[in-house]
């Protein structure tokens, strides 16, 4: 054998050792099964959720395919292979692989401009001068987006997908590829592209270049589900106050990006896929080697020191491995989906019932699927050695101009529901041209706008004028809030208004009952500022009735706002506003309360049109 044969044998047991290696220490089917039952099935006994599908790929082979609990509340099994869950976010992953299949067939090619395709389909949208398909599908276009209206509550107010985008679609929040910021909005526009260049509608072109190639024969994009179809779809529940409850189905307005519906059986043969390198359950090819890599491999990042994403997950840090993961929520519905490569693993899990409880806070159900595969690969898999990411040279300069309050920049900006990202704030601290505080971390400058800590790295944007405009994690952008929206004014604007507020409304009502007259009631009214006190009703019932909407919108029991916090205001304010206004003081007028009125109009403007209210 020569030198060169010598190597390549060594070369190729080694490989084969590795592979050996590797399969022995994966855990056997059974293993994976008693894990699922513990985590899974104890979590739906003790009542995290109704019913939970998983479907777990290893080595190509679907290796756990269950079902657990019910479909509805007690009375309908439900099936991995049959029951319909909704996918919310995880339609992602659907509408990036339907893309690739497009590719592959000549239809469509990722890196081309699409205007002309948005030209052919009918969409006034122009959008950056320059858009390609791959930029829709890593949201690295700056593209908006609006929670609140994406879905609709009954057939009859669905709009088709180009007239919606044409009506709704939201301004740019970012210059575009400068950094990853998630929208299903630019997510839809994929779906807009994909229809054009195959000329028929998405749900139609998946059905034929994906879904059918894969078996996966219970998939769709359609929105509006036949009869038939919403018969096998399982009910969703959200998290209530007094515990789950039941939601109707909701008609997706942004469905490429949110509105497929599928079972378990059909995302393991979307994950096999994927995990084979193209190649569906049946052995046919449906997109190369070369193009698989796109959902496997990092395709956009906020800095190339960060975690970033690819066609269509989101790269997530586990231990000393990277992870592929997408989590979605649909009204009702919780949903996730994981890659690991490097171990031959897909998980794919759903219950039905919704993500959050309360404000922000993660409910069983949430918590369960979000985690689950996280979980399963620390428990079950060897554990990788951490690579620690090495310190760099401070990079010091003259600005120190970072400090401020910084938040969630794919929430709302023209909706109510803005209101939501008060909760996001992050607040950053200079200490000296090098050192800063984020969220109580330190972090050193190590490059332009770019600093480091042990945990990571955050980066800033810039805008044209040198301003420090966002706040770059890795997979998140918070903008930059002004200076009445940051929290220290915020918080004194509305402490000293409901101070002076709440304490005219006593002294109104203590009026009332000890018969005040003249000009003890002048004062009285003036301090009442009974329009303020109305103001501050109607933002109560506004915030109500806006509970309801997120209700509905993010399958939450609404905001935390219970009716102790907002009933008494709403009866107490017209009392007040109406002895401010015919109360009895100088000729049985109070003029200084019309003052009152509007001072309180003048004050409580810039609140009300700040947080979109006045709408």
């Amino acid at each position: 054998m020569t030198r060169w044969g010598r190597v390549a044998a060594a070369l190729a047991g080694a490989a084969m050792a590795l592979t050996t290696a590797t399969a022995s220490a994966q855990p056997a089917p059974a293993a994976i099964a008693t894990h699922a039952d513990n985590v899974i099935g104890r979590a739906v006994q003790q009542g995290d959720a109704p019913g939970v599908v998983v479907a777990i790929v290893q080595n190509g082979e679907i290796v756990l395919l269950r079902g657990y609990g019910f479909a509805d509340r007690q009375s309908r099994v439900i099936d991995p292979n049959a029951t319909l869950m909704r996918l919310g976010g995880v339609s992602h992953i659907a509408t990036a692989a339907t893309a690739l299949a497009a590719a592959e067939a000549g239809t469509v090619r990722l890196q081309q401009d699409v205007h002309p395709l948005w030209e052919r389909a009918g969409l006034t949208l122009r959008g950056p001068s320059t858009v390609t398909l791959q930029d829709l599908l890593t949201h690295y276009t700056g593209l908006g987006d609006r929670i609140l209206g994406q879905f609709a509550p009954a057939e009859s107010g669905w709009e088709p997908l180009v007239a919606y985008l044409n009506r709704a679609m939201p301004a740019a929040a970012l210059r575009p590829q400068t950094a990853t910021l998630p929208s299903m909005h630019a997510l839809s526009l994929a779906g807009v592209t994909l229809q054009a260049a195959g000329g028929v509608p998405l749900p139609t072109l998946a059905q034929r270049l994906l879904f059918g190639p894969l078996a996966m024969d219970q998939t769709t994009f359609e929105p509006l589900l036949p009869a038939p179809v919403q018969a096998r779809l399982a009910t969703g529940h959200r998290w209530a106050r007094d515990g789950l409850e039941a939601v109707p189905y909701d008609y997706p307005q942004t469905y490429p990006a949110v509105g497929a519906v599928t079972t378990a059986l059909d995302m393991g043969r979307l994950m096999q896929a994927i995990l084979r390198g193209g190649v569906s359950p049946l052995g046919q090819r449906v997109w190369s080697e070369e193009s698989n890599r796109a959902l496997l491999t990092r395709r956009a990042t906020n800095d190339s020191s960060m975690a970033g994403r690819s066609l269509a997950l989101v790269e997530t840090p586990l231990g000393g491995r990277t992870v592929w993961k997408i989590d979605g929520l649909a009204n009702g519905f919780s949903a996730s989906l994981t890659l690991a490569p490097d171990l031959g693993l897909g998980v794919f899990v759903a219950a039905n019932a919704g993500t959050f409880r309360g404000l922000g806070d993660l409910s069983p159900a949430g918590a369960l699927v979000r985690g689950f595969s996280l979980g399963l690969i620390e428990a079950l898999y060897p554990a990788a050695p951490a690579t620690p990411v090495p310190p760099r040279n401070i990079a010091p300069d003259d600005r120190a101009d970072y400090g401020g309050t910084y938040r969630s920049a794919t929430i709302d900006h023209d909706t109510p529901l803005k209101f939501l990202r008060l909760t996001t704030s992050v607040r950053v601290a200079d200490q000296s041209d090098v050192r800063i505080v984020v969220a109580g971390e330190v972090f050193q400058k190590v490059g332009l706008d770019l600093f480091q800590n042990a945990a990571g790295f955050v980066k800033f944007l810039r805008d044209e004028d040198g301003n420090v405009t966002h706040l770059l994690r890795p997979n998140e952008v918070l903008e930059r809030a002004p200076l009445f929206e940051s929290d220290g004014m915020q918080r004194a604007f509305m402490g000293v208004t409901l101070i002076l507020f709440g304490l005219g409304a006593a002294i109104s009502l203590l009026g009332l009952v000890l018969h005040w007259r003249g000009a003890r009631a002048n004062v009285i009214g003036l301090l009442s500022a009974g329009g303020g006190l109305a103001l501050i009703a109607w933002f109560a019932w506004q915030v109500a009735n806006f509970s309801v909407g997120v209700a509905f919108v993010h399958g939450v029991a609404g905001l935390p706002f219970p009716k102790v916090a907002w009933l008494p205001p709403l009866l107490l304010a017209p009392v007040a506003f109406l002895y401010a206004l015919f109360g009895i003081g100088l000729k049985n007028f109070n003029r200084y309360s019309l003052i009152g009125i509007a001072i309180g109009w003048a004050a409580f403007y810039p609140v009300l049109a700040t947080w979109n209210f006045l709408g």
